[in-house]
């Protein structure tokens, strides 16, 4: 693929197509590689997911769990649908379409006359781009899951503070159920921070890249016919790739704005009832609650609506960069 860039580099349009490909192959290895080096993290997301502190919920707890987790599971079955379209229709152009009848799903450079072997360097590709898909949205899907679990955590958590009765229960029960939420929200901090260490490096390239990705099939999608395979192909892509992007930010602006309001759940409640002592120490939990959890991509893109916007905003700078190029 890498020898086709070069050899398509007068070609815009040809261009565009191949660093499509090569872009979301690269992405894929990096964020598979950091998967495989981090692997030990995923043992110890899920020794703290058994921790005692994050189950034995009472029914309205769990609903407010199960709401965040149904949305995650949602967006990942989503996302699924949209990559098994985009295997399906990957393959279509190359019978359907008559501008690219016997060519390849992937354009490249082969060291073998690949008329003659057609059919099987076609089957290879098309079971090479479906295992990169079901791979690499499983990885997403699963990251995403873990994210809803702790954006409803901190919705559990918020339930509790308010739910603490500070006038009439006595002082030591009052001061056991603050100590199991500060524990909780520590609890919660430390998982997130797993997720980042585990999921969000590998995301770094994902967002970076997507600007490109983003901008390569925008600009495909302006000059192919609307009523052509290859338009159906670039646009499911199109799609799916922004649901990847779009997912990541919504999920993690979640539990950076239920982590923000955890201060305020806990000042709705009657804490100004209990003793001097422990009012200090309220307001010590809620200064420190005042700044939100953040989820980074590689620790420097923040997972938000905000990021999402200035993705598009970089995108289309670049797709009019394209647009004048290809337009004299």
């Amino acid at each position: 693929m890498t020898v086709q860039i070069i050899i398509d580099r007068n070609d815009i349009m040809k261009l565009s197509e191949s660093l499509q490909y090569f872009t979301t192959l690269v992405t894929f290895i990096w964020k598979l590689t950091f998967f495989a080096i981090n692997k030990k993290t995923l043992l110890q997301i899920e020794e703290i997911l058994t921790s005692p502190i994050f189950y034995g919920y009472p029914e309205h707890h769990l609903t407010l769990l199960k709401q965040k987790i149904r949305a995650g599971q949602t967006a990942g079955t989503t996302f699924r649908i949209l990559s098994v379209a985009a295997v399906g229709f990957w393959g279509l152009p190359c019978f359907f379409d008559t501008e690219k009848s016997k060519s390849l799903p992937v354009p490249g450079w082969f060291p073998y006359d690949v008329n003659k072997y057609y059919y099987p360097t076609f089957v290879f590709q098309i079971l090479g781009i479906a295992n990169t898909a079901y791979t690499d949205s499983s990885i997403d899907i699963l990251s995403w899951i873990l994210i809803s679990i702790a954006s409803g955590q901190f919705e559990v958590l918020k339930e509790n503070l308010r739910s603490i009765n500070y006038e009439n229960d006595d002082s030591e029960t009052v001061e056991l159920a603050f100590k199991k939420c500060v524990k909780h929200h520590k609890k919660i901090i430390k998982f997130v921070y797993k997720i980042e260490s585990m999921f969000l490096k590998g995301v770094f390239l994902q967002f970076f890249a997507s600007v490109f990705i983003i901008c390569f099939t925008g600009f495909l999608m302006m000059i192919l016919p609307v009523v052509s395979m290859q338009f159906f192909l670039t646009f499911t892509y199109f799609v799916c790739m922004m649901c990847e992007v779009a997912v990541y930010c919504w999920l993690g602006h979640e539990v950076m704005t239920t982590s923000s309001t955890i201060g305020e759940s806990l000042y709705m409640s009657n804490w100004y009832e209990s003793n001097l002592t422990f009012r200090k120490n309220v307001v010590i939990f809620m200064e420190k609650t005042k700044t939100p959890v953040t989820m980074t991509a590689g620790g420097f893109v923040p997972l938000s609506l905000a990021t999402l916007t200035s993705i598009l905003r970089s995108s289309y700078s670049y797709f009019a960069v394209l647009q004048r190029l290809y337009d004299p």
